[in-house]
């Protein structure tokens, strides 16, 4: 019979495990020498043929020599070889060994069972024991942390209260760790309290034990009560309470300690520095980095390679990355590991260098160091970060020629989002088609790009597929999906959404609530995104930004201004989306001059520089009131070159207050730019400021050009959505099977607007 558990409080575990009970387990003996088995290394690389063949002679004896079987276990554990570990434990059954021998053998089976990742053999080893020690008991206890089965370990370690068994520090150990795996303050206090009983708390190994276990469960104070009645503290706990306080975020803790440990003269070592410098780069302190760095290099650990890039990325974590560059030159600029290289390009790429990022791993490759799958992840990252379609193929080349023809789904994704934002749709859809298992960031990457591309159709289609496969969406999925209802303006489809938003909790996201304000906003209920809002007990900048966006977009601009100043004073702070949104405000209700004050603050009082975006909105702001004059001068003193954007709104202006002369200008900076073919819409556009300045014979002619060079103006389009179909409609649309009833609508309905004195203006459409 199998002892049964002492009374436990009840706790959840992912995997639930039931005692077995004790059965004969057989295992068919192989025939070492009948076979030449594939030769394996023992932990010193010597080949394992030898010794097998040692151990088959040995069966001629009666009680073969334990040492050389145990040697072979531990070596199939390092090995993962399950084969060879039935083989050993099938000898042993054939041949036997003394009582004493077999318990020590037995204990060891269990061990390499575990470590093969044959739990099942292992659970059936320990069952099936007629006499177990200590170090049984540990060994399955072990066994079963990490293969998942938390609440089974607490149980054996009850039985083995029960039974009186002498504990050591190593099961404590081991049975802290448990709790650790079913995040159960109950157990480890439990423990804990068996720990002060037995008098283990001054034993190393259970004390760092004690202060992981308090640690992970974000219960630090009891760390430091823990750490300051141990007596025997050495670096090994040092190291654990500054693992800590780094992984429950109390870096300037972490980095006291780290000043403690010296002063008390235990000397830091390689995991001290690969805690402190991730608790440092987060901390975000300059000074505090250049200290960990001045000790590493006291120890002699920064030239280490682990050492040398986690203190890169410290640094450029910190937002320093001439002192990370400073550091690699200096000391990895040769190094054919790859960690240190990686460290400098992420760093690159997460600070918007993108470029520098590319050089960097141009140098690596020239250096003969070969890049892996986090490389090129992070190199995807940046060239999206460029756009630059054509360095996107040749690292995807690289990639190939470096054999990860078959990689991981991390970065897959980063590919396909990559070639996306380099405007390569057909191509992100290409990789996600062709990847052969998809996590919920592939879908989510797909659903995004759709977005991103204004293919809301697509980007809904393909959420549904994602659905039906069993994936459940995240706070990112739902927000991309919000933003597809919004821009097909499907109301009772996006209120569904919505629903399933609040069943998974995940209505209080931020990037959620701000996707629901501006898909209510662009569905016309502004009613529902003003509720959402006001909801919000603590928006930020992006709900802000959102619903100030949504009083814009509905020509509510004293309420999208008096938003603003309300959003200044809750002291949230505006980014450049946020003042493109009340410039978009101001210049679409005619508020010159605060547009105007808003603009020349930008950098002194908000902090952001303005981008291209925003010098078009300040040209748009000032073009609709008619001074095209001072457009033009704002253009003139731009400190960066105008591009297409700029042109393009004040060619617009132009078309609205007929000045073809200026709109020519205009016209011909943006075709300077790009190919012809690319430009219909500046033909358009120019066309109609010839026939809004009274030149028709002009707007007439540049549309004959158009014919000429084959430019074509793609049709405009529009769609309804009906009992949860979208029907979607194009100019001189001549495909829809309704298409007769259509048009004798359009014809009734112009009729009627004719009737109340109101002629359509046809001479802009072509």
């Amino acid at each position: 019979m199998v002892h049964q558990p002492c009374n436990l409080p009840h706790a959840s575990t992912n995997k639930v495990s039931t005692i077995h009970h004790r059965t004969n387990h057989y295992l068919i003996p192989i025939h070492f020498m009948s076979e030449n088995p594939k030769p394996s290394k023992d932990p010193h690389g010597r080949r394992l043929t030898k010794p097998l063949a040692l151990t088959a002679t040995e069966t001629q004896q009666k009680q073969p020599n334990i040492q050389p079987l145990i040697d072979l276990l531990k070596s199939c554990e390092q090995n993962g070889s399950l084969k060879q570990a039935n083989c050993i434990h099938g000898h042993v059954l054939k041949s036997g060994f003394g009582d004493r021998d077999n318990l020590v053998f037995l204990n060891h089976v269990v061990h390499a069972y575990s470590k093969c990742k044959d739990y099942d053999s292992a659970r059936k080893v320990f069952d099936g024991m007629s006499e177990r020690n200590v170090f049984s008991w540990t060994v399955m206890i072990v066994a079963s942390n990490e293969h998942g089965y938390y609440r089974y370990a607490l149980e054996l370690f009850c039985m083995m209260l029960e039974q009186g068994l002498l504990l050591d520090g190593f099961a404590f150990s081991a049975v802290l760790q448990s709790c650790v795996g079913l995040d159960s303050v109950v157990f480890g206090e439990m423990v804990h309290a068996q720990v002060v009983v037995r008098g283990f708390l001054m034993h190393a190994v259970v004390g760092t034990s004690l202060l992981n276990l308090y640690a992970k469960l974000g219960m630090c104070e009891c760390s430091v009560n823990v750490f300051n009645n141990m007596t025997d503290v050495n670096d090994v706990s040092w190291n654990a309470m500054i693992s800590g306080f780094t992984s429950n975020g109390l870096y300037l803790q972490a980095f006291d300690f780290l000043i403690n440990m010296i002063e008390n003269g235990v000397s830091p070592n390689k995991t001290t520095f690969l805690c402190i410098s991730k608790a440092v780069g987060l901390l975000g302190d300059i000074n505090r980095c250049h200290e960990v760095h001045r000790y590493a290099y006291e120890w002699g650990l920064d030239s280490n390679t682990s050492v040398g890039t986690a203190l890169i990325n410290m640094y450029s974590k910190c937002g320093v990355l001439c002192d990370a560059r400073v550091l690699f030159d200096s000391k990895f600029a040769n190094c054919l590991v790859n960690a240190p290289w990686n460290a400098m390009i992420t760093g690159y790429s997460q600070a918007g260098c993108h470029l520098e990022a590319l050089e960097m791993f141009t140098r690596m490759c020239q250096n003969d160091v070969k890049p892996d799958l986090y490389t090129f992840c992070c190199v995807f990252n940046s060239i999206a970060g460029l756009k630059c379609l054509k360095s996107l193929k040749e690292a995807h080349g690289v990639a190939l020629k470096c054999g990860f023809d078959a990689m991981e789904i991390s970065v897959l994704n980063a590919l396909a989002d990559a070639y996306v934002k380099c405007e390569s749709l057909e191509a992100g859809e290409k990789v996600f088609y062709k990847m052969e298992k998809k996590d919920i960031v592939s879908w989510t990457t797909m659903v995004t790009a759709y977005c991103q591309c204004s293919e809301w159709g697509k980007a809904l289609a393909i959420f549904s597929q994602m659905c039906n496969e069993g994936f459940a969406p995240n706070h990112f999925t739902f927000s991309s999906v919000i933003t597809a209802c919004g821009g097909l303006c499907l109301l009772e489809y996006g209120q569904q959404i919505h629903g399933l938003i609040c069943k998974a909790s995940l209505d209080a996201e931020s990037c959620i609530e701000s996707a629901l304000i501006d898909m209510y906003s662009k569905c016309g209920n502004l009613t529902e995104a003003k509720n959402i809002f006001e909801r919000i007990s603590n928006p930020d900048t992006v709900t802000w930004t959102a619903i100030i966006s949504t009083y814009a977009q509905h020509g509510l601009v004293e309420d999208a201004l008096q938003l603003f100043r309300k959003m200044e004073q809750s002291a949230v702070k505006a980014n450049a989306v946020t003042l493109l949104c009340i410039l978009f405000a101001c210049s679409h209700g005619g508020m010159v001059e605060d547009g105007l004050e808003i603009f020349n603050q930008m950098e002194g009082t908000y902090g952001v520089v303005p981008e291209m975006e925003h010098y078009a909105c300040v040209v748009d702001l000032l073009g609709r009131v008619g001074r095209l004059d001072e457009a033009v001068a704002f253009i003139d003193k731009m400190p960066i070159e105008p591009d297409e954007m700029v042109w393009q709104t004040l060619l617009g202006a132009c078309r609205i207050h007929g000045n073809a002369e200026l709109g020519e200008t205009a016209a011909q900076k943006i075709l300077s730019t790009q190919p012809e073919p690319e430009h219909s819409s500046t033909y358009v556009l120019l066309s109609n400021t010839y026939i809004e300045s009274g030149l028709l014979e002009d707007g007439i002619g540049l549309r004959d050009v158009m014919k000429e060079r084959g430019i074509r103006k793609e049709p405009g389009y529009s769609w309804i959505s009906v009992r949860g179909e979208v029907h979607k409609f194009y100019a001189r649309d001549q495909q829809h099977p309704q298409k007769d009833k259509i048009y004798t609508m359009l014809e009734e309905l112009t009729r009627r607007i004719k009737h109340m004195h109101c002629e359509p203006e046809f001479s802009l459409i072509f």
